[in-house]
């Protein structure tokens, strides 16, 4: 009697367990990686929008689905992380203060500076390069979508934080079959490094995007607000969004800003209404599957932490150092800075995840 081969999983079981469940991070790559464009993403979600053709590709590729951690860790580093900062930052190789030392990066960055000072560096190195990050499109209300930078300025556009999502895999998918682009840096949150990774994992690769990446670069998140429950909420409460030059959230509020002055301002707890649902399952703060790992916790003010992963993220921040675009340092001890206050909010997050998961099991 032959052996039965295991069903592949489509699109029908990523809509029936990922999005109908509330558990689709928005990363756009199910989409990305669709051979034949059915998919395609709507107000943050992803749609069927022609035939599909059975391949598994979208559901396989998902960082929703199936995604092993110890698997993935041993392909990339060769080895699981340890017991020490390890067990909830994810494996790495070093830790630093960074900062850049452009003005004009300085003048529209968020904090250091130091994600578009290492992603610029590579592009002036080689004008095939370019960059995946969240940009604004003017007149869209803050609303972010991905975007293929070929040009330092496109580059400098896009700097700053986004609290809402970017489907930025799906501009990863763009840069690389619509540019034809072999020489991509990916900014991106720990979801999006997840797919990223996952689109790399056999039998299900897709190849040609995985490749196309030449450094990774994540963001610390932990967690993103949904947009339209957001936008709606700070119109009522009398924001001009057409004013706004940026959001940010410092010492545990949110705020918005127009210019220097803030014109709203609520703690955390008060916008727990508008974190989208799926930002609840998440266990990673840091981007654990990126080359590089980039926030503003564990540094002073005005500086970003960078944690080092891979060999390709030491040579592109040994580059950004050389080149004089950015300064590094060790991260200091201190009551907000330092290793150990990562630690403490990486660990927060992973608990209150696997609290959640473990809740859902028992119901």
């Amino acid at each position: 009697m032959s052996q039965q081969l295991p069903r592949t999983r489509i699109w029908a079981n990523l809509l029936q367990e990922v999005v109908r469940t509330n558990l689709c991070v928005s990363c756009g790559t199910c989409a990305a990686v669709c051979p034949v464009n059915s998919i395609v993403m709507k107000e943050d979600q992803p749609n069927l929008v022609s035939v599909c053709v059975a391949c598994g590709m979208c559901y396989n590729s998902c960082p929703r689905t199936n995604f092993s951690e110890t698997e993935v860790e041993e392909k990339i580093f060769g080895h699981q992380r340890g017991d020490n900062e390890e067990k909830h930052l994810g494996v790495y190789k070093s830790c630093y203060a960074a900062r850049s030392k452009d003005e004009k990066v300085l003048s529209r960055c968020q904090d250091g500076g130091a994600v578009t000072s290492i992603a610029m560096q590579l592009m002036r190195e080689n004008s095939e390069a370019c960059a995946v990050a969240a940009g604004i499109e003017e007149g869209t209300n803050w609303r972010p979508e991905p975007v293929v930078a070929a040009s330092t300025e496109e580059l400098l556009r896009c700097a700053g934080t986004k609290y809402t999502p970017s489907a930025n895999i799906l501009g990863l998918g763009s840069a690389v079959k619509e540019y034809e682009k072999k020489r991509v840096t990916l900014i991106g949150t720990p979801c999006q490094m997840r797919g990223w990774r996952r689109m790399n994992t056999p039998p299900f690769s897709a190849i040609r995007l995985g490749e196309s990446v030449e450094l990774a670069v994540g963001l610390f998140c932990m967690e993103s607000f949904n947009y339209e429950s957001l936008m709606e909420h700070l119109q009522k409460e009398g924001v001009d969004l057409s004013k706004v030059t940026r959001f940010e959230i410092s010492s545990g509020r949110f705020q918005v800003l127009e210019g220097k002055q803030a014109v709203y301002k609520a703690t955390l707890r008060k916008m727990a209404d508008f974190v989208r649902p799926c930002c609840h399952y998440c266990t990673d703060f840091t981007a654990e599957f990126a080359d590089i790992s980039v926030g503003s916790i564990g540094s002073p003010e005005g500086w970003n932490t960078v944690i080092v992963r891979t060999e390709r993220g030491e040579k592109a921040l040994d580059r950004a150092v050389r080149a004089g675009v950015l300064v590094i340092k060790p991260l200091e001890a201190g009551e907000k800075t330092g290793l150990r206050t990562i630690v403490k909010l990486a660990k927060e997050k992973r608990e209150k995840a696997e609290k959640m998961k473990t809740s859902e099991k028992k119901a």
